[in-house]
């Protein structure tokens, strides 16, 4: 009974995660890792080059529970190319997906001063990824189950994302299109196409306020994820603030509050497990990071507000993270805005 269970839960989570994020999960790490991890058009955006690292761990009392770790690369090749890498692993319990992702970026200058930030950004990413369940510690000789056939099975697909972005002084508004190609699905031998509802779009939106003289700047955002598979929409309303200690230091944080609405469409209505996931879900994620001098640290937490619950011991993250200077040949002034977003 407990690895029908068990099985069931990694049904579910498999369900959530083939069929809804067939990319990379979106979680709130964008906040405390860099935008470039959701948006392709990020991808050399920044005035420096970037290194970050995540891992996600949640329920720490349960064993074998999901994780989630990602490592990412980007920057500028030239004055206006850009390029950027993604590694990721997610897991859960019998199934887990890896991939990699490569993007090529084009950013134009708008404005003839380049101190005056006025930009536009092209973002084009290609991905691979492999997923695996693994069945075998599933089977129960004294009480079989036909669903569970105890075989490690994997399939290979490609993804590609496309994006777009706008910045002027403070403000920004990023666009990207997930999954925008039908791909082909590499399970077993067979070779299937990618379901058109694995198409995801997110918009993305936010202005930075200095507040005072004493550097502290306010960062309201908010951003829009539609995923066509389950006709539902993600909002997450974001307040990021910045404060430096001196010249070296910046100490920043903020709170982050997801809400998940799903509309269950007359093809759906009929599946249990749709009827399940249906309805709202939320949560906050309070998240707390210093940059000092190149490096970057940052640690996020997670708290489900409703829902169905495993645990109450919430989902922890934390983002370690490098920015350098590569070809000083392409390098450009520092604008004189409060733009952390590309900074």
């Amino acid at each position: 009974m407990i690895k029908r269970v068990v099985f069931f839960l990694v049904a579910i989570s498999f369900s959530l995660s083939i069929l809804g994020q067939e990319g990379i999960p979106v979680y709130q790490d964008y906040l405390t890792s860099s935008w470039y991890l959701i948006h392709p058009a990020m991808a050399g955006a920044a005035e420096k080059e970037q290194i970050r690292l995540t891992g996600r761990q949640q329920w720490f009392d349960i064993e074998d529970a999901p994780s989630f770790y990602t490592a990412s690369i980007n920057g500028r090749l030239g004055k206006q190319i850009g390029a950027g890498a993604i590694v990721f692993n997610d897991s859960n319990v019998n199934f887990s997906r890896t991939g990699f992702y490569g993007t090529m970026g084009y950013h134009i200058n708008l404005n003839y001063r380049a101190i005056q930030l006025h930009q536009l950004s092209f973002g084009f990413s290609l991905g691979l990824l492999q997923r695996r369940l693994d069945e075998r510690d599933l089977i129960d000789p004294l009480r079989p189950d036909p669903i569970i056939t105890g075989a490690v099975s994997t399939s290979t697909q490609l993804n590609a994302d496309f994006g777009l972005a706008y910045f002027y002084q403070n403000f920004f508004a990023i666009q990207s299109f997930k999954n925008i190609f039908p791909s082909e699905i590499q399970n077993s031998g067979n070779t299937v196409l990618e379901p058109e509802g694995d198409f995801r779009s997110i918009s993305t939106f936010g202005y930075t306020f200095d507040i005072g003289r004493s550097g502290f700047n306010l960062e309201p955002s908010f951003s829009v994820e539609y995923a066509a598979f389950n006709n539902s929409i993600t909002l997450d309303n974001n307040l990021k603030t910045y404060y430096p200690l001196n010249n070296e230091t910046t100490l920043w944080g903020g709170l982050s509050y997801r809400i998940n609405s799903q509309r269950t469409t007359p093809s759906s209505a009929s599946n249990p497990l749709f009827n399940l996931i249906s309805g709202r879900f939320q949560t906050i994620s309070p998240f707390i990071g210093v940059d000092h001098k190149q490096f970057v640290f940052a640690y996020t937490y997670t708290h489900q507000l409703n829902g169905i619950k495993i645990s109450n011991s919430g989902f922890h993250q934390l983002t370690l993270g490098y920015n350098f200077e590569g070809n000083k040949k392409f390098r450009f002034s520092r604008y004189n805005c409060n733009c952390p977003a590309i900074k």
